[in-house]
């Protein structure tokens, strides 16, 4: 059986709006006066007592011999997860994506509490199902999946991975300007950054740029690159733009710019410096992530 059990839950939108307002009267008068209604605020009190209610069940199904800890997901980055562990992530899909790149084997499991708020592509329980699922979970009996993760590695040794995608690009509205090498082409390219995807990933952000044809196996030892607006002209050139990484055919991007970046899943405080002269590799990262289904 798992020794430990890590749920992480993300404050709810009725926590948040109380925390920037002071009060929930506060905050509901606010909601009100900025769209006109009270439905929003209305709508993110009843998730917040759904998540609520979820957690508590979840608590209460829990065998009483496992030590349980709770994990706000700003805590992630800074938690040490243990080889035993069974991690849950309670909530939006985004909690998948944030926990994940920080596991290494351990099985994960996605439970959306409130399947009218949350489309949950990553949250294949709900509650209910769930809880008739815990026995053969935690006797580590359920099936998974494991997905490939996105990996960045600096010549200088900071190490940045990535459960749906990575992007390279500058901090500021200037355009991001790098040297970039793809299966023995190189050239120097002006843009809006790029971004190497996951299959996880390549659903969401990919897919806006390239539409449905974006979309690929998760579990594909393979990552999809895409350049944002290369612009051609006075030295810049726009002929690598897209294409499948590997292990054997990497993504190596050479900062030519100042306050550049390299970040993870739209995180930006989890960030890779990426000055002139620091030198970026992109591939598909040697771990694993176990998705329990």
């Amino acid at each position: 059986m798992h020794e430990r059990v890590v749920i992480l839950t993300r404050p709810s939108d009725k926590i948040a709006l109380e925390r920037r307002y002071g009060t929930t009267q506060q905050a509901a008068f606010m909601m009100k006066r900025a769209r006109g209604g009270e439905s929003d605020f209305e709508r993110a009190v009843s998730t917040d007592e759904t998540q609520s209610v979820g957690l508590d069940r979840i608590r209460r199904a829990l065998p009483r011999d496992i030590q349980i800890i709770e994990l706000d997901r700003s805590l992630v980055a800074q938690f040490v997860f243990d080889p035993g562990d069974l991690v849950i992530a309670l909530g939006q899909d985004g909690l998948v994506a944030n926990v994940g790149k920080y596991l290494d084997g351990q099985p994960l499991v996605g439970v959306n509490p409130d399947p009218a708020a949350f489309e949950g592509a990553l949250l294949p329980f709900t509650i209910d199902t769930f809880i008739r699922a815990l026995p053969e979970i935690v006797a580590r009996r359920r099936p998974a999946r494991s997905v490939v993760l996105a990996e960045a590695t600096s010549d200088d040794g900071q190490t940045l991975r990535g459960f749906n995608e990575i992007f390279v690009g500058a901090l500021t509205h200037q355009s991001a300007r790098y040297r970039l090498t793809h299966e023995s082409k190189c050239e120097l390219q002006s843009s809006s950054g790029l971004i190497a995807s996951t299959g996880s990933g390549s659903t969401g952000w990919l897919r806006s740029m390239l539409g449905d044809a974006a979309a690929f196996d998760p579990s594909a030892e393979l990552l999809k690159f895409q350049v944002r607006e290369a612009w051609p002209g006075r030295g810049f050139f726009a002929t690598i733009v897209s294409g499948e990484v590997s292990v054997k055919t990497p993504l190596i991007i050479e900062s030519h710019m100042t306050r550049g970046a390299v970040f993870a899943d739209g995180i930006e405080d989890d960030v890779i410096a990426f000055d002139a002269g620091v030198t970026v590799r992109i591939a598909p990262s040697e771990r694993r992530v176990n998705l329990l289904t």
